[in-house]
């Protein structure tokens, strides 16, 4: 997606997410949230997934040509959507060192999932209802040295120009309503 195009990307995540509660509020199921947002950790759409809410005065919002993002109040969710990578960094024994140092501390999440010639960033995410899944296990990270030996993605060895995202989830034990 074209990069001037920010309050479209956090539209599609906020009518994304109001659609998926929806469904969370007329079935009682584990849901994950994942795939390519194109959007980096910290931007409005990442901050939206990952806590429900953004500051309204987020840069990537400054410009809403199209009038989208009014009323700021009603661009929420209820979720209790968490990234498989913030919550397997959070338990101490969930990461190797050499697992920790392809993540980014701040964020919790891949260092870059997409890695072309002159781009390397973030923009693939998991994120899962807490209250219903576990994670279990994470694919690991590469790093970047090794992607760079040929020059970028896609290359002779990975067919994409974003790596592989994959977590092993365990369904919470439900009380029957």
């Amino acid at each position: 997606m074209h990069q001037d195009l920010k309050d479209v990307k956090f539209w599609q995540v906020h009518t994304l997410l109001k659609g998926l509660e929806k469904i969370a509020a007329s079935a009682d199921i584990p849901m994950l949230v994942c795939g390519d947002f194109n959007s980096v950790p910290g931007s409005a759409p990442h901050s939206l997934l990952a806590m429900g809410k953004f500051d309204p005065l987020h840069p990537d919002l400054a410009l809403d040509p199209l009038g989208i993002l009014l009323p700021f109040p009603k661009l929420t969710h209820q979720l209790p959507l968490v990234s498989a990578y913030l919550s397997f960094a959070r338990v101490a024994t969930g990461l190797g060192l050499e697992q920790r140092r392809r993540m980014d501390p701040a964020m919790n999440e891949s260092l870059f999932t997409n890695c072309t010639r002159d781009f390397i960033s973030t923009r693939d995410y998991i994120f899962y209802l807490a209250d219903s899944l576990t994670v279990e296990s994470l694919l690991e990270l590469l790093d970047e040295d090794s992607l760079r030996k040929d020059t970028a993605l896609p290359s002779p060895k990975w067919s994409s120009d974003h790596i592989v995202l994959l977590a092993g989830f365990r369904c919470k034990p439900r009380n029957r309503r």
